[in-house]
């Protein structure tokens, strides 16, 4: 893993830069005919998958998730030290709750219409600085909760049989659904994405950098 601030710092700019790249067209071309596409999909069976796969990407799901890895790393620490195990438990609680709290920030400060205030009335883009839920779709906090904690366990999980790339696959899935369901537009889901990855390494070098 990285040991270097710095250069942690030019492949974080990096990542925005290349999702901004690809954040841009699909805003502009192919956000909305997604969208309608996902739309016409509406009362059929990809819908309740899609559905059942955002449950493990949910709110609800990842701050249990996180508070318990919080709890149990920082008793780990307490009893047996600062060791490889109880930083291992904490990336999972500081990858998530950094990626949560950045995310709802965002949310509030973008604005962003979501898809069924388009199919309401017309309404697409952003009106910046708005807590309304309707209102709050860039990013996608299914997405940057599932990428922070697959990120994270990416890092933990042993590497046997690719078991590490599972929750990447998993969290891929429930970006995807996001979509599907009708809740946010692509460009929302690669925006949750790059949070998500980036609040994990980030909590993976403050955790594990050699002194």
């Amino acid at each position: 893993m990285l040991s270097s601030s710095r250069t942690l710092v030019v492949y974080t700019f990096m990542a925005a830069l290349m999702t901004v790249i690809l954040i841009v067209p699909f805003y502009l071309f192919w956000d909305l005919p997604l969208a309608e596409a996902a739309h016409a999909l509406k009362g059929s069976l990809w819908i309740t998958v899609g559905k059942f796969i955002s449950w493990f990407a949910s709110k609800t799901v990842i701050q249990t998730v996180a508070f318990f890895a919080l709890v149990a790393g920082a008793l780990d620490a307490m009893l047996y030290g600062f060791g490889q195990r109880a930083r291992m438990i904490l990336l999972l609680a500081l990858s998530t709750i950094s990626a949560m709290l950045l995310g709802d920030e965002l949310k509030w400060f973008f604005g962003r219409c979501r898809p069924p205030l388009f199919f309401e009335d017309g309404s697409y883009g952003f009106t910046w600085f708005s807590g309304e839920y309707l209102k709050n779709s860039f990013p996608s906090g299914h997405t940057l909760r599932a990428f922070s904690l697959a990120t994270a366990l990416y890092f933990v999980l042993p590497r046997k049989r690719y078991l590490h790339y599972l929750p990447l696959a998993v969290a891929v899935l429930a970006g995807i659904s996001r979509v599907v369901v009708g809740k946010h537009y692509p460009s929302d889901v690669l925006f949750g994405l790059l949070i998500g990855v980036v609040c994990a390494v980030w909590a993976h070098f403050f955790l594990f950098r050699k002194e």
